[in-house]
């Protein structure tokens, strides 16, 4: 079974993240350490603790990136559930209490863009909705408290691709 085009996606974002990384990590941030150095000893300078610092942050970064795509490239794209809520998928839901509808995408935690819409699959609302289907009822505990909805409308990440 071929992976979803979403998740193919995603690789290469961050495969071109990884190149841009490790292009800086290469060469910008030794040039930025030399220029640095010129200026006067490590103890006083505070240029050097800003490269520094940047080094630091850019091969975490790399860590964290290079993590992301080999669990990406290990996904079997037949353990994602066609049927069921899981990665990608959007959930319509509407709060059984006051009527009003809602609206979940179910994100990895580094694709939460705060708008609203997304949400994380390690959340609490994520793992919640994890694995419903359309008419289920859910509770969905958050820190603002919890909340009864019932899933109207799922679409799975195989569904929109083939919407396209």
């Amino acid at each position: 079974m071929e992976m979803p085009r979403q998740i193919v996606e995603k690789i290469e974002a961050l495969r071109a993240e990884i190149a841009a990384l490790e292009r800086e990590a290469r060469e910008e941030i030794p040039a930025q350490m030399q220029s640095a150095q010129a200026i006067g000893p490590v103890r006083e300078n505070a240029d050097m603790y800003l490269v520094a610092g940047r080094a630091h942050y850019v091969q975490g970064r790399l860590r964290d990136l290079r993590h992301r795509v080999e669990s990406l490239e290990k996904l079997d794209a037949k353990s994602i559930p066609r049927e069921r809520a899981g990665y990608g998928s959007i959930l319509d839901l509407v709060d059984l209490e006051t009527g009003c509808p809602r609206r979940f995408r179910l994100v990895s935690a580094e694709e939460v863009d705060g708008g609203g819409d997304t949400c994380s699959l390690l959340s609490p609302v994520g793992r919640s909705l994890m694995g419903r289907r359309e008419g289920d009822e859910v509770e969905v505990r958050s820190p603002g408290g919890s909340r009864l909805y019932r899933v109207e409308v799922l679409w799975t990440i195989f569904d929109l691709e083939e919407q396209g």
